[in-house]
């Protein structure tokens, strides 16, 4: 009994070790997290925009220019209106107006396409003849067949004040060269200038007859004008034209083909080159070419002028042409034509050019051709 007693009592002590051993963790005291004081947030202090400038207008960038033409260089050519380099001495002296044959059996023509302007009228038996006129003759490489005078081409001469070159003459033609003191001419045949200023060239001698092989150059003419004990200087330039580059045509009726009759036989005929803005020629069913330049007749611009024409019954057959006073005509460029009229007011001076309205014919820079046909001649435009 009395160790059931002491087991019971070291049951209760174990229990009660037990208990005493097991310690309950004290709570640990709540820490109050501090209080976050808020500081009043100081302002911020105000920035001043600075004041708005405002900017410029912009300026546009200047647009890029065209290049500008550039200025030409070197002579004016009162017979061209172009830039063609004509010497200081040529632009200061007398033109010359050179006689040339047109006859079929006179061609080829040599050194005619060179030539400034070219006026074509009527000889005997109706075949036509050729004064060309040269600014600068020094540029005359060969030109030929030098024919005789006749008095209306020196009237188209001393249009121009020109130095007139021949080589020999009708009777009415030495009559008018004895009746003018204003006139310088150089005949080949009365002036002694044969051999020297005009030569013959013997293959043409050979083959189309000796009143066809005349020929001259550029080097002869210069010398025989040096050797001339005249005062050739022109300081005031005669212009053929009123020059600019809206001609009077511009808005003209068609003719891209223009057709004049002289006779039954001679109906040259002029096409225009669109390409080369020019008008070519034909004669005799041929292009019309200029054998020496290797190059056919083209000029700029075309002029078609009536005039009064007479026959003087002879047995030369000769004709006498009005070239003074007024008459009408045509004007062709560029594949245009319109009526234009002419005027001279005397055999030495100059020929001028109108449009229908009365004002100054406007034509193009560049070389031109005159035909003068009779009053009542066919001229054909296509």
């Amino acid at each position: 009994m009395k160790r059931i007693r002491v087991i019971a009592l070291l049951t209760v002590l174990l229990l009660a070790l037990t208990a005493c051993g097991k310690t309950e963790p004290a709570p640990e005291p709540a820490v109050e997290e501090p209080q976050t004081v808020e500081t009043p947030a100081e302002p911020e202090p105000k920035v001043e925009e600075p004041p708005k400038v405002e900017e410029p207008p912009k300026e546009e960038e200047p647009k890029a220019e065209e290049p500008a033409e550039p200025v030409p260089e070197g002579n004016l050519n009162p017979l061209t209106g172009l830039y063609d380099g004509i010497s200081d001495e040529a632009l200061h002296r007398r033109p010359v107006a050179i006689m040339v044959s047109n006859s079929y059996n006179s061609l080829p023509q040599w050194g005619v396409s060179q030539a400034d302007i070219i006026y074509e009228m009527l000889a005997e038996g109706r075949i036509t003849r050729f004064v060309a006129l040269f600014k600068d003759p020094s540029k005359i490489e060969k030109l030929a067949s030098i024919r005789s005078a006749r008095p209306y081409f020196i009237d188209m001469a001393q249009s121009y004040g020109a130095v007139y070159m021949h080589f020999g003459g009708s009777v009415p033609a030495y009559d008018a060269i004895a009746a003018r003191s204003d006139l310088i001419d150089l005949d080949g045949i009365r002036g002694n200038w044969e051999g020297s200023l005009y030569r013959r060239d013997p293959d043409r001698r050979k083959t189309i007859g000796l009143e066809h092989s005349v020929y001259t150059t550029g080097e002869y003419v210069e010398t025989a004008l040096a050797s001339l004990k005249k005062d050739l200087s022109q300081e005031e330039q005669p212009s053929a034209f009123h020059f600019g580059e809206e001609h009077s045509a511009l808005n003209g009726e068609t003719a891209d083909k223009v057709t004049l009759t002289f006779s039954e036989r001679h109906r040259p005929y002029f096409v225009y080159d669109e390409e080369n803005g020019t008008y070519k020629r034909w004669q005799y069913g041929d292009p019309h070419m200029d054998a020496w330049m290797k190059k056919q007749i083209e000029v700029k611009n075309l002029l078609v002028l009536r005039m009064a024409v007479h026959d003087r019954n002879d047995e030369l057959k000769l004709v006498d042409i009005t070239t003074t006073g007024t008459g009408k005509g045509y004007y062709c460029c560029e594949g245009k034509t319109v009526p234009i009229t002419w005027k001279k007011d005397g055999y030495n001076k100059p020929i001028t050019f109108y449009d229908a309205s009365g004002a100054e014919l406007t034509v193009a820079p560049g070389q031109t051709f005159v035909s003068c046909v009779t009053e009542t001649a066919s001229v054909d435009f296509e």
